[in-house]
């Protein structure tokens, strides 16, 4: 019976791999035309983190980061947080010369003299990209310290070089002429993405809090093809040649981490249409529809909207909670159903003597007067 055991257990084990195997060439066969095709210097890894199955495309080669870097800065401003080393809360005062140029919010609407919490930076950095956030995150947790962090987890190419568009500050020199602001791998940047679902890297709250900031991403390079409700944790980074993103896609198999790293780009557009976009945008539909396993007619079956949902669908309901609840419930339409707007959920369904659920069916969604057609999954 034993050895009968043995052989039951090895041709299973055996069969498993297979399976890994063929469903790993099978996601090759997909990604590699797409890859080859584009014009300029890629490199990519995907890994599905619930059964390992893995693509990689000189997934060790270092590449420029761009404002991708800013992931793992958030990441070391979290647990020096966890370790009170710094104050989330700590009001930092803007200066005219902290102000630089790029992408963020801070430098073309706020004045000097303005104050912030540094949890708010971080959000800044992650949601806009904002450059000048960034440079305020990093007085706060020092230049080094990220690189440190990411040598102790075994990730010794990702690495940020300086403050942005503060040259002189390069701790790295001879990198920053290389690649830029900072630079990484896609295999450690997967590595990464794993480590923060497996909440390895920072408290519960942490965590939560990181996976929140990636989650309002306001580029959504990676969930541009997807299915409305989708939930994507992303940051992106963009140069003149470079286009990056890393992020995690829920499937109904699993969650998947991704990262596209692209350099040396012939389209250097600033446009929707560039290429290195289009491939970010293709693959993350491509990856979404391989792992994803829900029956192929689900379009036409009830898709509730919750705690977690996103999408466009989510901003017309937070507009509709808006209107329709006295006194308003004030929710930023941001797309984003969390707390608040599951708060205001139950309180429109108290009010319509509903089972106070936090949930919207097909039933409510008719009820807040919202056009049905609107609420299938778009495909």
């Amino acid at each position: 019976m034993r050895a009968c055991s043995l052989i039951f257990c090895s041709l299973l084990f055996l069969a498993l791999v297979g399976n890994a195997v063929s469903a790993a060439d099978d996601l090759a066969d997909k990604l590699s035309p797409l890859l080859d095709a584009h014009a300029g210097k890629v490199t990519c890894a995907i890994k599905h983190l619930k059964t390992g199955v893995t693509f990689a495309r000189d997934a060790d080669v270092p590449m420029p980061t761009a404002s991708l870097i800013k992931l793992p800065i958030m990441i070391e401003a979290y647990r020096q947080a966890d370790a009170g080393k710094v104050d989330l809360k700590k009001s930092i005062t803007l200066r005219d010369e902290d102000k630089v140029p790029g992408s963020g919010i801070l430098t073309p609407h706020f004045s000097a003299g303005m104050t912030l919490p540094l949890q708010d930076a971080i959000h800044l950095m992650m949601v806009h990209s904002d450059n000048t956030a960034t440079n305020l995150v990093l007085d706060q947790i020092g230049l080094p310290a990220t690189n440190a962090t990411m040598e102790e987890l075994l990730l010794p190419n990702t690495k940020i070089h300086s403050k942005v568009f503060r040259g002189s500050s390069s701790i790295l020199p001879e990198r920053s002429k290389q690649f830029g602001l900072g630079s990484t791998t896609a295999g450690e940047m997967v590595q990464l993405l794993e480590l923060v679902e497996q909440g390895k890297l920072a408290s519960e709250a942490s965590t939560r809090a990181m996976r929140r900031h990636l989650a309002m991403c306001e580029s959504k390079r990676l969930s541009k093809n997807l299915p409305a409700g989708v939930k994507v944790l992303q940051k992106t980074g963009s140069v003149t040649a470079v286009r990056t993103v890393a992020g995690i896609i829920e499937t109904s198999s699993g969650n998947v981490a991704i990262c596209l790293l692209t350099s040396e780009n012939k389209d250097r557009r600033w446009s929707d249409d560039n290429a290195g976009e289009v491939l970010a945008a293709k693959i993350g539909r491509l990856v979404y529809d391989h792992f994803h396993t829900a029956d192929k007619n689900d379009g036409a079956k009830d898709f509730a909207l919750q705690l977690g949902a996103q999408g466009e669908r989510v901003e017309k309901l937070q507009r509709a909670l808006n209107e329709q609840l006295k006194p308003s419930p004030a929710l930023t339409v941001d797309g984003e159903f969390g707390p608040l707007t599951q708060a205001a959920v139950m309180a429109w369904q108290k009010l319509k003597q509903q089972p106070s659920t936090g949930t919207i069916d097909r039933a409510a969604w008719k009820k807040l007067g919202l056009a049905e057609d609107e609420f299938a999954p778009r495909q």
